[in-house]
């Protein structure tokens, strides 16, 4: 997980280099739009993945996207980046690993994804309330003692309650 985590922060850093180069050239629409596909790409590509991935690891990851957002606005290390992200409609690089699993279970519960996805999900028997119309998710056996919390038919189920 280390290398993989450095390597996306290595090939981020010098992309973001390149753009910090011509930066002030470019129009703010455009800098979002290349953060996007330059940048957002390499943290969004897998990142379901790095669900449980160690804090150390993450806040590498929320670095990057902390300089993407100074990288848009102009503005240099010392400046807070918290409310220019919630500007840009940025999530926190640990609340976009969470979206992408919700959004994921989302499509699982709804029949628009692979069969393989939605085998792993299994829904709780209803009781009917007609306040509530969540559909809560049952945590599926285990078939080993030591579960890992990362799989997706283990941590989809959590996510997913946790919303209610």
């Amino acid at each position: 997980m280390f290398k993989n985590i450095s390597n996306i922060v290595k090939s981020c850093n010098i992309q973001l280099v390149d753009l910090w180069r011509i930066g002030n050239k470019l129009p703010k629409a455009l800098k979002i739009q290349l953060v996007h596909s330059l940048i957002h790409s390499r943290l969004d590509y897998g990142n379901g993945l790095l669900y449980g991935a160690s804090v150390k690891d993450l806040d590498r990851l929320q670095k990057i996207q902390n300089s993407t957002t100074r990288f848009i606005y102009g503005t240099r290390k010392w400046r807070g980046v918290t409310q220019m992200r919630k500007e840009l409609h940025f999530l926190p690089v640990r609340m976009r690993i969470n979206f992408k699993i919700c959004m994921l279970t989302y499509k699982c519960l709804h029949g628009l994804a692979p069969p393989y996805l939605m085998e792993l999900i299994a829904k709780r028997p209803q009781n009917y309330h007609p306040l509530c119309d969540f559909t809560k998710l049952d945590l599926q056996k285990f078939k080993y003692t030591t579960p890992t919390t990362k799989a997706f038919s283990i941590c989809a189920p959590i996510l997913w309650n946790d919303l209610s």
